[in-house]
């Protein structure tokens, strides 16, 4: 069988958002023009503003969660200082004093166990 003609194509400049003929001497023409220099010189103030944005924006999450850390140590050396002064005896507050549980809490928690309780025929709930 004869072999058909076949277009050369087209090589697509994603700088310039043109297509270019996709021979040597086109390519090497584009690249050294005014427009393509132009694109590249843009391109790349664009990826370095971008860059100084996104390093800004990660000290900034550094900062806050070292914030955040310093807050919760000194939470935790509070919690700890106060727990030291409940064991020794400096509190009148007794275990379990702020919990209040609602007076029908052991029957919705059967109920509720009962409804997602395995059927004993099949592994389904």
């Amino acid at each position: 069988m004869t072999e058909y003609w076949v277009s050369q194509g087209n090589k697509w400049c994603d700088l310039c958002k043109i297509f270019i003929s996709n021979n040597p001497f086109s390519i090497r023409t584009h690249e050294l023009g005014k427009r393509h220099k132009d694109n590249v010189t843009q391109r790349l103030s664009t990826m370095q503003k971008d860059g100084a944005a996104k390093e800004k924006e990660q000290q900034q999450a550094a900062k806050a969660l070292q914030l955040i850390e310093a807050k919760a140590k000194k939470s935790y050396q509070k919690d700890l200082e106060n727990n030291q002064r409940n064991t020794d005896g400096d509190s009148s507050a007794a275990p379990g004093e702020g919990l209040v549980l609602h007076p029908l809490f052991p029957i919705a928690c059967i109920v509720i166990f009962d409804l997602y309780s395995t059927n004993s025929t099949s592994i389904y709930y």
